[in-house]
């Protein structure tokens, strides 16, 4: 805790609370970070270059946990020059992103990318094109992409135009959630320039009707594009991490011990991680068993 008299916590003693996992959610420490944003700024880059050059390191010991204060507190700052560090460790392969963010693939990468990039949406587009890029964090550069719509980066018919340029059947493995994933957002986007290329990939069963169905589409464009945008607007409104403690101190992760009897120990947590991620690896592969056994019935 800062003293009485305002003397900052040292960048160094913040670094060290964030770097190990207790379970407890570092809010002083945070609003410290907050404080010093510029000094730490570049600290918090060197984390994520390092997490980049030794992934497993991380990924190996789950008590290190300052990578995931690093991720947050740079897309809160909107720190443009943290941007290609970020959007290269979630382009990384076999799987690793997934073991080192899990669920703020799903949950915040959309709006780091969008927060640090300063306009310039190359790089979030050059993730969307990377076949070999995982494809939920290719979904978190698509949604990041349709957000930039709603903040004023790039026109809605720029975005819709791109995003019809990936119904080509190249852009992923058939048994893929890409296109579904993608055309969750395209409905926010009033797709009225490719409708026709959106049916036939529900046609050819690249969309997937249990991620969203055609006729969501057909009452969008018939209910207008400001309608459509403003449904974009509100999702954008609600991703925003402007209050960092209010995006991060709910995590599985964090436990408030003041409401637990007693507290769980690491080896415990891990072994939830653990089981956490195991669940979600085996319903992602259910969901493509399921999509290849409907491709095999259609033939």
């Amino acid at each position: 805790m800062e003293n009485k008299n305002t003397d900052p916590i040292p960048v160094s003693e913040i670094l060290a609370e964030f770097r190990f996992y207790d379970g407890n959610y570092k809010r002083e420490q945070v609003d410290a970070a907050i404080r010093q944003k510029d000094e730490i700024i570049p600290h918090l880059i060197e984390i994520l270059e390092d997490v980049l050059s030794h992934p497993y390191q991380y990924i190996e010991d789950e008590n290190r946990h300052e990578y995931l204060y690093a991720f947050m507190l740079l897309g809160h700052f909107k720190a443009e020059e943290a941007h290609h560090v970020i959007a290269d460790i979630f382009s990384l392969k076999d799987r690793i992103p997934d073991q080192l963010f899990d669920d703020l693939i799903t949950e915040n990468l959309p709006i780091v990318l969008l927060n640090t990039c300063g306009g310039s949406l190359d790089r979030i587009k050059s993730m969307i094109l990377d076949k070999e890029v995982d494809e939920y964090c290719r979904n978190g550069a698509n949604r990041a992409l349709a957000y930039a719509v709603a903040a004023g980066y790039v026109s809605r018919k720029e975005v819709v135009e791109f995003f019809g340029q990936l119904f080509t059947g190249d852009e992923a493995d058939e048994i893929s959630d890409f296109w579904s994933m993608l055309a969750i957002k395209l409905v926010d986007l009033y797709p009225v320039e490719i409708i026709d290329a959106i049916r036939q990939a529900y046609e050819d069963g690249w969309i997937s009707p249990g991620f969203v169905r055609f006729e969501s589409f057909e009452k969008s464009l018939a209910k207008g594009e400001a309608f459509c945008l403003e449904n974009l607007r509100r999702d954008f409104e609600r991703q925003s991490i402007d209050d960092l403690h209010k995006s991060m101190s709910w995590w599985a992760c964090f436990e408030n011990k003041s409401r637990k009897s007693a507290a769980i120990t690491a080896e415990q947590i891990q072994e939830q991680k653990k089981s956490q991620k195991k669940k979600a690896v085996d319903r992602k592969k259910k969901r493509k068993q399921e999509k290849k056994s409907r491709k095999k019935n259609r033939r």
